[in-house]
């Protein structure tokens, strides 16, 4: 498709913008064209907002709409003629991720043998494999089938050109269900689902994240994957708690390494756990597993009572002395009374004797009283 006569309007952002000044500098600047694209820039630290029209701008009225909301100042520039789609494609080399090997239509040589082989386009839908998320995840699922891990029912959210429901479809050899709430990515993935031969094993519906029915019809599955964005891992994560299976694996990305502590600290808030991540220069995928459950909780139920107050009920009768008394009869009963006799004579008689010592005591001491006082009267 060729293209020529395209005016752009350049906005760059030497940092990222709240996301109402962004939806504010957008907003002015959307008038000048048909087309407007926003994102960020500089691995995040910056932002860039084009507009795209037919016709070119006036730049002293660009101007003026931006200075409404600051010191703003765009570039004004005519967008070169080009067949987009071929340039594109020539910037799409083939490229392997583990066990996966992905081109595009435009590939003139020869496919590896024992790969699984995927034509896949750039167009209007995201996933093509280049980028570090969707490379990422491809390697997330071939080191879990590595390890071992089965899926049996897996889920695509987000699932673009369908990238990521055909890798799990070839690699665990299962039927697999994808969703989109962008109603040409739903288009492009089908066509690329018939292209891949995978028609029948992968279904692709529209859904805004886990809401269609089919979805909510087919919970819980033991494998989901979500390349999409942090915010909305974050704002999703209860309903990827709602629909995953306890044994399962939730594959996410499209989040940078920064903000791996939101994403995570979000999905750990309700039970779930890393079991490993992979990062790609920038980019981050996380791999969760439901966190075990503590010891102390698995007793449950009335067999645990029973068992616990069976436990308790010797260590009672353990307390109590009374075996110990009942041992004692017979002669030896006969031969601790005489002891208890003899101890209480010994008893008695020692108190005679302090009482008769302490008599003498008083005596003696009343004597020389009686002597001083004949002694006066003499």
């Amino acid at each position: 498709m060729m293209t020529g006569g395209l005016w752009s309007i350049t906005l760059l952002l030497p940092y990222k913008p709240s996301e109402v000044d962004r939806q504010q500098l957008e907003m002015a600047l959307e008038p000048f064209g048909e087309a407007l694209s926003s994102f960020e820039i500089d691995d995040g630290r910056a932002w860039k907002i084009e507009v795209f029209g037919e016709s070119e701008p006036d730049a002293a009225a660009v101007q003026a709409a931006l200075q409404t909301r600051g010191d703003f100042k765009a570039e004004i520039a005519p967008v070169p003629e080009k067949d987009w789609v071929a340039e594109s494609q020539r910037g799409l080399p083939s490229l392997t991720a583990g066990p996966f090997f992905i081109h595009g239509s435009h590939h003139q040589g020869k496919l590896p043998s024992g790969k699984i082989v995927f034509e896949i386009d750039a167009g209007m839908a995201f996933g093509t494999g280049r980028h570090e998320t969707t490379r990422g995840c491809l390697l997330a699922l071939a080191r879990l089938a590595k390890e071992g891990f089965k899926a049996k029912k897996p889920l695509d959210v987000g699932t673009g050109t369908g990238i990521l429901a055909f890798g799990m479809a070839r690699l665990f050899k299962v039927p697999v269900i994808g969703g989109d709430n962008d109603k040409d990515s739903v288009r492009v993935a089908r066509e690329n689902a018939a292209l891949n031969q995978l028609k029948r094993e992968v279904k692709i519906v529209n859904s805004d994240g886990y809401r269609a029915a089919t979805i909510r019809g087919q919970a819980p599955f033991d494998l989901v994957c979500a390349n999409i964005l942090a915010n909305p891992l974050v704002e999703l994560a209860p309903s990827l708690a709602g629909v995953l299976a306890r044994n399962g694996r939730a594959v996410l990305s499209g989040l940078l390494k920064t903000q791996e502590k939101d994403v995570l600290a979000a999905h750990k808030a309700l039970g779930l756990e890393l079991d490993f991540r992979l990062r790609l220069k920038d980019w981050s995928v996380l791999v969760l597993k439901w966190a075990a459950k503590p010891v102390a909780k698995k007793p449950a139920g009335k067999k645990a009572a029973a068992k616990k107050k069976a436990v308790q009920k010797p260590a009672a009768k353990k307390a109590v002395r009374k075996p110990a008394a009942k041992k004692v009869t017979g002669k030896k009963a006969a031969a601790g009374k005489a002891a208890d006799r003899k101890t209480a004579v010994k008893k008695s008689a020692g108190k005679k004797g302090i009482t008769k010592k302490s008599a003498m005591k008083k005596k003696v001491a009343r004597k020389p009283a009686a002597q001083k006082t004949s002694r006066a009267r003499r």
